[in-house]
């Protein structure tokens, strides 16, 4: 099976974006998937929105600035989910390659330490220079900063820090989870494909996937009961339900949707089974919604998050498989794509920029301001995201690309193909007195001499 025999994939063009080049390095890529790119700037878009809402916050409990109509406080609050499809999104578009690998023996098994050098140059320069920016400004002092947050975020080990997982830059605390899952399948997707390939039949290499990855799963979910039910930790130690393990189930769940999209091949279902597919989800996604502000009551507000991410994760292969390429076009507009291009830059910058423009005064704490306060947040993520995104990462992408897929160095003096050279090339000077011949001058016979001998 190859990438062009499957449904889910499509030859990728590299010019979305924001001007970006299909010259550089960095742009090329094998295919994209189909009816998944455009997600990320909805999502990312989505997660700027509820920081608009929580910068409006005047009594310092995070939750905004509406107490009398719960309801809307609680939906406000409910598009946390969307962190969930990013993890999802990892889940599914990382573990992809390696998947495809497991069924097709003719391919070459991706290598870990490939995997994460490409993944160091796409998010890890433009991170660390948004951190230490951050950082510097709210602390000061040799004594009196904070160092061991600095630390903590550069290492990207905050998450397993409950005191800090929010500190420098809020969101960051998902990378720190994502950090530990790249850091996961490089040690052992590569020996996971080997063992899968020493099985025929597809039914039986999917199992060989898919048992591990449900053992994952299952492990997470058993630790969220735990951890509400059982050991009943307090609310304010975030790192127990933010951390890597209540996470991981929302990995596996992509990572079982990529065996399930590579398994199908050139299938597609029809489009009434897409939409039973994709009402279901967004069923799931209105189960998952909020309904408390602390503590989960009950097993259903426990797995939120869990349920989310099946819920994502059949709206995506709803569109996906489908037979009809309507819903993909839906979802891979022109405006999404170029969206999806700084979607990660735009996640790391909005809080920074909603925390300065609260610091000058500009956020409206009103709730009816609400609307003025995410454009205003949005449009100015959105530009800084693409200076950033064309100063910084763009950059150091075209650089980690210089590393060929199989591993080693690239041949940057590679044969060029050129005509042959004139039979007196041999001859020193040769060449560079047909090259001034050619411009209407010519050497002496005394100075060809002289460079012959």
């Amino acid at each position: 099976m190859t990438a062009a025999q499957t449904s889910f994939a499509v030859d990728r063009r590299n010019d979305q974006g924001f001007l970006r080049s299909t010259e550089r390095k960095g742009a090329g890529a094998g295919f994209k998937v189909r009816g998944v790119e455009g997600w990320r700037g909805v999502a990312a878009l989505a997660v700027v929105a509820v920081h608009a809402w929580q910068v409006m916050d005047t009594d310092d409990d995070g939750l905004g600035p509406l107490y009398e109509t719960p309801g809307l406080l609680t939906a406000i609050l409910s598009v946390d989910l969307v962190v969930d499809l990013f993890f999802v999104l990892s889940g599914l578009l990382l573990f992809l390659p390696f998947v495809v690998a497991a069924f097709d023996d003719r391919r070459h098994v991706p290598s870990g330490d490939d995997f994460l050098w490409r993944r160091v140059f796409r998010f890890i320069p433009t991170y660390w220079l948004l951190v230490i920016v951050c950082w510097s400004m709210r602390n000061y002092g040799i004594t009196t900063a904070d160092w061991l947050d600095l630390v903590e975020h550069l290492l990207l080990v905050q998450a397993f820090d409950s005191e800090r997982i929010f500190a420098t830059i809020g969101p960051a605390w998902t990378l720190s989870v994502d950090w530990m899952f790249y850091v996961a399948l490089a040690i052992f997707a590569p020996a996971w494909v080997r063992w899968v390939r020493q099985v025929e039949g597809d039914a039986r290499r999917a199992a060989r996937l898919l048992g591990p990855v449900a053992a994952v799963a299952l492990a997470s979910v058993l630790y969220k009961l735990n951890v509400d039910f059982v050991w009943q930790i307090e609310p304010d130690r975030w790192a127990w339900r933010f951390g890597p393990a209540a996470k991981a189930d929302d990995f596996a769940i992509g990572m079982a949707a990529a065996v399930l999209v590579v398994w199908m091949g050139s299938r597609r279902i029809p489009a009434w089974a897409s939409l039973v597919l994709a009402v279901t989800g967004v069923w799931l996604l209105f189960e998952a919604r909020r309904t408390f502000y602390y503590v989960p009551d009950t097993v259903l507000e426990s797995l939120r998050h869990p349920v989310a991410s099946v819920g994502w994760t059949l709206i995506l292969l709803a569109v996906m498989t489908c037979r009809s390429d309507r819903p993909a076009r839906w979802v891979d507009n022109a405006l999404m794509l170029r969206l999806s291009v700084v979607a990660f830059t735009v996640y790391l910058v909005h809080e920074p920029v909603a925390i300065g423009f609260e610091n000058l005064g500009l956020i409206d704490t009103d709730p009816n301001g609400y609307l003025h306060n995410y454009l205003l947040i949005a449009i100015a993520a959105l530009a800084l995201a693409w200076v950033v995104h064309r100063v910084v990462e763009e950059p150091f992408v075209d650089v980690g690309s210089l590393r060929p897929r199989e591993g080693g160095r690239k041949d940057l003096y590679a044969e060029l193909d050129m005509p042959p050279l004139p039979a007196h090339a041999g001859v020193p000077g040769a060449l560079r007195a047909d090259v001034l011949e050619a411009q209407g001058t010519r050497r002496t016979s005394l100075e060809m001499e002289v460079l012959s001998r």
